[in-house]
């Protein structure tokens, strides 16, 4: 069998690593990855399990050979991604479009799986729309603005729901298909995992550091922290608490030229906070208090920008900021200057006259620049004048994520809402859009490697995308853990090839994907 995902672990270990089986079937870890001890091992096969549990013990300096064999599964459903179920749901783009969004904090199986009536999900969509993004179903986060009005189309949304999932039914009404095992170039690929140890970790974003290391941030509470990839070993630390009512968690890390954390502080106010490494310090700047509501969303940070300065964002209020690190000195910007609209909250994202500030980046010149997710733009903020350009994206409501600028001055960015790959030439002021072959990607990042790649991933399927913009080809390797939710991605441009770091929030791990071509 070609494309199945054979991982090793060591019992009690915290590193797991994963290798593809190629097209006769055989599979084999690279020499000297894995220390002498006894592994576990495990596969991923949509369709198949394994026939009985399979275990190996290796000494140093001796190989070891183990033939696995597997059965045909009685439960497809429990190995489906929401990509996945979508793909197998009937129904119309419009309500397959609704429920995507609901992966943001959990898988499709969830929802699937209930045996809620129409009548029922009027009462639990209402809930469910008064949590706030970092909540998953073990740890939902409750907004202090909750609405307890039903949205608009509850019912609607109610009756389709209930005639999909398992209510008054033992089976779904509708045939559950998988994608095909990776093949090809698709499968020549090393993964490494790594556990994160503190219990309910939700690592967001992963960033490669210049001596190697991995820093993360965690969506659910105040801490940061740092990976050793030699050791598995991890550090963190805690940062100080500016709202004490709000949730402490956070979005974003990056680091800057010096090696330092640049952290926006998310639903902690409009704030930013720079965690220097060497002295272990934190020091925080916070907008003019008239900025500083309680709705503020400071949810995203841009770094490089020629004269020193920091962009920040509030994503609630809708505004850009930018922060001279050497005077404490901050500009405010307002990103839709027009604006007269609605609170842009999370249930008007599909609301096209809604707007609401995303992924920031900043130009060779110093401009800002921002993804309008619910609007479906590209916004630039003129660093000297302020003036704001918005860009449309040639497909409407596609739900611009994260954002990377290269070093030709073209932003790439996920069309989350639209599972498109963009790019803004900021120079010919030209967007143009390619879509990965695997239905519902939900691309969320982006990040460019030294060749010239583009990479990207997305919360509804645990594929890593690899796009070659000189051919137009997309590669996608396959995680070995499913319900990974993807949201950002980094590249170590150090090694031969490209190293690619990714953050398993809804699993607690940080994993390292090695191309091997």
């Amino acid at each position: 069998m070609e494309g199945v995902l054979v991982t090793a672990k060591q019992v009690d270990g915290t590193i797991s690593t994963t290798v593809v089986s190629d097209a006769g079937g055989a599979y084999s870890f690279p020499s000297g990855r894995l220390e002498p001890g006894t592994y576990t091992i495990a596969v991923r096969a949509a369709g198949y399990d394994l026939s009985a549990p399979v275990s190996v013990d290796l000494t140093r300096g001796e190989s070891a050979k183990k033939d696995i064999q597997l059965r045909t599964t009685d439960n497809l459903a429990s190995q489906l991604m929401s990509a996945e179920w979508l793909t197998s749901l009937p129904g119309s783009d419009e309500q397959k479009n609704e429920l995507y969004r609901c992966e943001s904090c959990h898988t499709l199986e969830t929802v699937l799986r209930s045996h809620h009536g129409a009548a029922d999900w009027g009462e639990v969509l209402t809930r469910m729309q008064g949590y706030l993004a970092p909540s998953t179903q073990e740890f939902p986060l409750t907004s202090r603005f909750a609405s307890k009005t039903p949205p608009r189309d509850a019912k609607t949304f109610g009756a389709y729901l209930g005639s999909v999932n398992l209510n008054r039914r033992t089976q779904w009404p509708f045939e559950l298909h998988s994608f095909p095992r990776p093949k090809g170039k698709n499968g020549k690929v090393v993964i490494t995992e790594y556990d994160l140890p503190r219990p309910n970790s939700f690592p967001h974003d992963a960033v490669v550091a210049k001596d190697g290391r991995i820093w993360y941030n965690d969506f659910q509470q105040p801490f940061i922290g740092v990976l050793d990839p030699k050791t598995g070993k991890t550090r963190e630390w805690k940062l100080p608490i500016l709202r004490p009512r709000d949730p402490a968690g956070f979005l974003t890390i990056k680091l800057d030229a010096q090696g330092n954390a640049w952290i926006p502080r998310f639903m902690q106010g409009c704030s930013v906070t720079r965690f220097e490494t060497k002295t272990e310090t934190f020091t925080t700047w916070s907008v003019d208090p008239k900025y500083n509501d309680p709705r503020s969303r400071c949810a995203h940070v841009a770094l490089g920008a020629p004269d020193g300065t920091v962009w920040f964002s509030d994503s609630e209020n809708r505004r850009m900021f930018k922060l001279n690190p050497s005077n404490g000195h901050i500009e405010a910007y307002n990103a839709f200057p027009e604006y007269t609209g609605k609170t842009g909250a999370v249930t008007d994202f599909h609301n096209r006259n809604q707007h609401r500030t995303y992924g920031i980046a900043v130009d060779s010149s110093g401009n800002g620049y921002f993804a309008d997710i619910a609007g479906g733009n590209i916004g630039r903020v003129d660093a000297k004048t302020g003036q704001v350009t918005l860009y449309p994206t040639p497909t409407p409501n596609s739900g611009p994520r994260r954002t990377f600028m290269d070093s030709k001055d073209r932003l790439w960015f996920g069309e989350n809402y639209a599972s498109k790959l963009g790019m803004l030439d900021t120079h010919a002021e030209k967007i143009q859009e390619w879509t990965p072959p695997v239905p519902w990607s939900g691309c969320y990042p982006t990040v460019v490697d030294r060749t010239g790649d583009v990479w990207t991933v997305g919360m509804s399927t645990d594929y890593i995308y690899r796009f070659h913009p000189a051919t137009g080809e997309f590669t996608y390797y396959l995680l070995p853990t499913l319900g990974a939710n993807l949201r950002k991605i980094d590249a170590d441009n150090s090694t031969s090839p490209v190293t690619i770091w990714v953050a398993e929030v809804h699993r607690g791990k940080i994993a390292r994907i090695e191309p091997q071509d």
